[in-house]
């Protein structure tokens, strides 16, 4: 990759460089940088030339995006250094202005759905669920809904990963079986799965739902839900009605002390709670 430019480049060209190289590395996070950069950070200093930012407007850029989110802010700052770490790479500039700029202090997120939101959510999933574009996404949004799993956990499931009545999630790069991370198939899981087209090894030939999120999450007036927080929500509804010390095994707790904690319970006794959960989840979506 050569850039075109060689003075007088504005920070927008800057990012359509920076952007260009993000998938020439094959970086899978250009979509969501592009959302921070669009919304926060173009029309503060998109048109304005490189050499001229000092660091005085970054700090006051990030300042102003954390009285809103900090964690945007930090978002933004962290494409501002990498932008501008680009830029000195191809000798536009030899300093970059987004360094020595603390970043904000995080306060852990603690985000659950509602019974109402999640009503609205499978109503909208119910909709788009019929549109060839959205179905893959719909399923995938519906496995998270009713396991409680990591997006990376259902992205990786493969239909040979089903045995009997569980799907054993395992990482297929050292197939070690110490890391398998098991998930019941309740009524409702099956319901899916009966849904889901098999056309390659994996059930989901997708690497995120995001996109079908992001409609639906805008159409429910939740945008600030984000998909890990479908697995907060699990946690809770489980916690409605399993008890505490149950909690970790539905949803695959991997420190030792968890495990040892969880070891006791019969797998009957966790395939009762899986099935529990589920029902759960069932008497609140029915209330639609």
């Amino acid at each position: 990759m050569t850039p075109s430019m060689t003075s007088s480049m504005t920070l927008n060209e800057l990012f359509d460089l920076y952007t260009k190289d993000l998938n020439r590395r094959g970086a899978k996070t250009v979509k969501r940088i592009k959302q921070f950069y669009d919304n926060d950070i173009r029309l503060a200093l998109g048109d304005r030339e490189i050499q001229d930012i000092i660091r005085g407007e970054i700090a006051t850029l990030h300042f102003n995006i954390s009285e809103r989110s900090p964690y945007t802010s930090n978002k933004c700052l962290s494409i501002l250094k990498a932008m501008f770490n680009l830029a000195i790479t191809f000798s536009y500039i030899e300093n970059n202005p987004a360094f020595n700029i603390g970043k904000n202090r995080e306060i852990k997120r603690k985000r659950y759905l509602t019974n109402e939101e999640l009503i609205a959510i499978t109503e909208q999933l119910d909709r788009l669920g019929h549109k060839a574009r959205y179905k893959q996404g719909c399923n995938f949004l519906w496995m998270l809904i009713y396991t409680g799993a990591r997006v990376g956990e259902i992205r990786n499931a493969r239909w040979s990963d089903i045995k009997g009545n569980a799907l054993i999630i395992k990482d297929h790069k050292t197939d070690h079986s110490g890391d398998d991370r098991i998930i019941f198939i309740t009524p409702g899981v099956q319901k899916i799965l009966d849904k889901c087209e098999r056309v390659g090894e994996r059930i989901f030939n997708m690497d995120s739902p995001r996109y079908v999120w992001d409609v639906i999450r805008k159409e429910v007036g939740c945008e600030d839900a984000r998909l890990h927080d479908i697995r907060h929500s699990y946690a809770s509804w489980s916690l409605e009605k399993v008890n505490l010390s149950e909690v970790g095994n539905l949803l695959g707790h991997s420190d030792v002390a968890t495990t040892q904690r969880y070891a006791h319970i019969h797998k009957e006794k966790a395939i009762g709670n899986a099935n529990v959960v589920s029902q759960h989840i069932n008497s609140i979506v029915s209330n639609r």
